[in-house]
């Protein structure tokens, strides 16, 4: 009796490591895509806070630093290091009405290389995604 029980044993164990193994590929892509998904779009967060920041940067300096508006693209382009490539953002400043009263906008774009292209709908291998930030002070 003792050899048919841990036989039976034995076939059970088997059994149960090979439906594991089956599960463990079944669940592994979608924990990849979900855990390649989080890391993406965390870059893609940072990347946009990154470029607001620059874009209010730039703001602030067209209208307390700039003396008659010069320089204020190449200080929000320049805004958006060490985080990003300065040199592949773009700024453009534009007086503006606000309320009545004259004010500055300043607009920093960037487009952002997508390292996990897969995880972003619409976007394939080698593709990318532009983010654009616009502050208006005065």
């Amino acid at each position: 009796m003792n050899h048919e029980l841990s036989h039976w044993i034995s076939k059970s164990y088997r059994k149960q490591s090979g439906q594991s193994l089956v599960e463990f590929a079944l669940v592994l892509p979608i924990l990849a895509l979900l855990l390649f998904g989080i890391i993406q779009y965390g870059f893609i967060f940072s990347a946009m806070l990154t470029v607001r920041n620059a874009s209010a940067v730039g703001a602030r300096y067209a209208v307390v630093g700039s003396p008659s508006g010069s320089n204020v693209q190449a200080v929000a382009t320049g805004a958006v290091a060490p985080m990003l490539n300065a040199g592949s953002a773009t700024a453009s400043v534009t007086p503006t009405n606000l309320a009545g009263n004259t004010a500055t906008s300043v607009t920093v774009t960037y487009n952002l290389p997508l390292i996990i292209p897969f995880v972003v709908p619409g976007k394939t291998a080698g593709g990318s995604l532009t983010l654009s930030a616009t502050t208006v002070m005065r």
